[in-house]
């Protein structure tokens, strides 16, 4: 019977970054294969909510399964030798890419897709990620993932945790100390898909108030120029009551449907693009 593979099996080669946790490595598994190696700081060891959220991440990665997840290979969650190792993106993430310019639409609407089944499937577990947004989305060629579990919550959770997730992406009921659900996962889904498909997000400002406020109390912008049925989609992802919100399921529905008429148009008379292509797109599988 093989061992369980050690945070010692891997051959560390670059530091990737710091995160909340824990430094990321670009490391090398037995085989060869390149992966994304994650180690705790010193101080988690000795932070109880620090040292749980890294094993709620190391537990989450390695016991889900969904094409659009990120994969973990192999981890540890408490004690000497805790890491985590997860598949390695060499494009890096979605914000990393959206530094480089506005993504191609039918590219855009295809990741939306993907992401949208993705939450679903952790909403259907049970579990609120509480953190999209572009730095958690992974990409690979047309194939886009969602990872980063740290502060996922999940049924088994005795204790919410602390409000957590980017204030650029956070649903308005979490600035006013509400729990984190699937409605405000699905706010923060719909400020990632206004982003992707206007070029910028629906609310900016310079300061944590300001910014407050205009998730609270502005309306965004329209997305002009965009398909009426996923328009309306998304601007529905983002009401500020999450019981008037549209949900992912009925996001994924309206995407399905736009498909049917895919020009940014509507019927405006725009080019029409391929059906199969976007098709291709959204279903892709890596």
């Amino acid at each position: 019977m093989t061992r369980p593979l050690r945070r010692e099996d891997f051959r560390l080669e670059l530091l990737l970054g710091l995160g909340a946790t824990g430094q990321v490595y670009l490391a090398y598994a037995p085989d060869g294969r390149p992966v994304a190696l994650k180690i705790p700081r010193a101080e988690v060891h000795n932070d109880p909510a620090l040292r749980d959220r890294f094993a709620r991440e190391v537990r989450l990665s390695l016991g889900l399964s969904h094409p659009h997840l990120v994969k973990g290979i192999a981890g540890k969650p408490y004690g000497k030798g805790a890491f985590l190792a997860l598949e390695y993106f060499e494009e890096g993430s979605l914000e990393d890419r959206l530094q480089k310019g506005p993504l191609p639409r039918e590219r855009a609407l295809g990741y939306l897709g993907q992401l949208a089944e993705a939450l679903l499937y952790l909403h259907r577990l049970g579990i609120v990620h509480q953190d999209v947004k572009p730095a958690n989305v992974f990409l690979r060629g047309e194939v886009a993932k969602l990872g980063d579990f740290g502060v996922a919550r999940t049924r088994e959770d005795a204790e919410p945790l602390e409000r957590a997730g980017s204030p650029f992406y956070m649903a308005p009921e979490l600035f006013k100390g509400e729990e984190a659900s699937p409605a405000s996962d699905a706010y923060s889904f719909g400020v990632l898909a206004y982003e992707l498909l206007a070029g910028k997000r629906p609310f900016y400002s310079e300061t944590y108030e300001e910014l407050l406020a205009a998730h609270l109390t502005e309306k965004p912008p329209p997305l002009k120029g965009e398909n009426p049925r996923i328009a309306r989609a998304v601007l529905g992802l983002l009401e500020k009551d999450p019981g008037s919100r549209l949900s992912l399921t009925e996001f994924v529905r309206a995407l399905g449907e736009a498909m049917e008429d895919p020009r940014p148009g509507g019927s405006t008379g725009a080019p029409e693009q391929p059906r199969g292509l976007w098709r291709r797109l959204w279903r892709r599988k890596p």
